[in-house]
């Protein structure tokens, strides 16, 4: 069975977790065990070097007594040049982070160099982090996962939002559709027949429609602002928007109606509701009939 959206967030956000516990055992693992620790002199030459299972990136016949330059890339040499000397400089250890492609592959390292020697050299202490760094590399990723997954997330939710805003709007306009027919189109007939020339029997059962019909309206008149007993479904949809506070333009996009056709609605309203030549606020009007439901 797929996951739901939110389900994959959850996933992801466990993941990250789990990635997170992953980096920080690794970074503690990797601080605890230096893999290669070598000396270089002041003018950057290779004197001496230990290792504990770290492939060399020459043979020591390669590299003991040559110089950085001789033996590393231009620019990596350049680094350790500089670095090195800030460490005799300044007395202080100094840490750099690199990267250097061993037996084909790209390796991270992390060198931490310290003066030694009586100031005449320094002493360098090296760690693979590659496993580091691809673990932060996955992080990243499940990161900028997660935060597409949550994004369309919140789009699922809005388009829900709309839709179910969209449902009640028409649910709404049901009722009001069925009340409008049931009191202008249906009782004005009723009334009619009432005074016509039925029989006592006729005349029970067109109290019972009668009666039935009522049974049916009362949820919606009960449930209805008082001011929608007045108006027709339309006038009662555009009313409700105004009530809301929305503006003529915004109402016509929303309905896809003419701006020209909701002014009509709103004279149209405001003369049933008894405001046309008076100062009286329409919207302040249908807030406060609203709210004696």
């Amino acid at each position: 069975m797929d996951k739901t959206p939110e389900a994959e967030v959850v996933a992801l956000r466990q993941e990250n977790e789990s990635l997170k516990r992953q980096l920080a055992e690794s970074v503690e693992l990797i601080r605890g065990l230096p893999d290669l620790m070598f000396t270089l002199t002041r003018d950057g030459i290779f004197t001496d070097y230990a290792v504990t299972g770290l492939p060399l990136y020459r043979s020591p016949e390669q590299f003991l007594g040559r110089s950085l330059r001789a033996v590393v890339p231009e620019a990596l040499a350049q680094l350790f040049e500089v670095t090195s000397r800030d460490a005799i400089t300044s007395g202080k250890r100094q840490t750099i982070t690199y990267t250097l492609a061993v037996d084909g592959e790209d390796r991270h390292y992390e060198a931490r160099m310290m003066g030694c020697c009586e100031s005449d050299g320094v002493v360098v202490f090296i760690r693979d982090i590659t496993h580091v760094i691809q673990v932060e590399e996955d992080l990243r990723a499940r990161e900028r996962e997660l935060e597409k997954k949550s994004a369309g997330l919140e789009e699922m939710n809005t388009a829900l939002e709309v839709l179910l805003e969209k449902r009640s709007r028409d649910k709404l306009a049901l009722e009001e559709e069925i009340h409008f027919t049931v009191r202008e189109m249906i009782h004005p007939w009723i009334e009619k027949l009432k005074h016509s020339r039925l029989g006592d029997r006729q005349l029970a059962y067109l109290e019972v429609i009668e009666s039935n019909l009522n049974t049916i309206a009362r949820p919606l008149v009960s449930s209805a602002p008082s001011y929608q007993l007045k108006l027709t479904p339309s006038e009662v949809e555009v009313a409700n928007l105004i009530r809301d506070g929305k503006t003529n333009k915004e109402i016509a996009e929303m309905l896809s109606l003419s701006v020209k056709t909701i002014e009509t609605h709103r004279k149209n309203i405001r003369r049933k509701l008894g405001i046309t030549h008076s100062k009286t606020n329409l919207r302040s009007l249908l807030s406060f009939s609203d709210s004696k439901v």
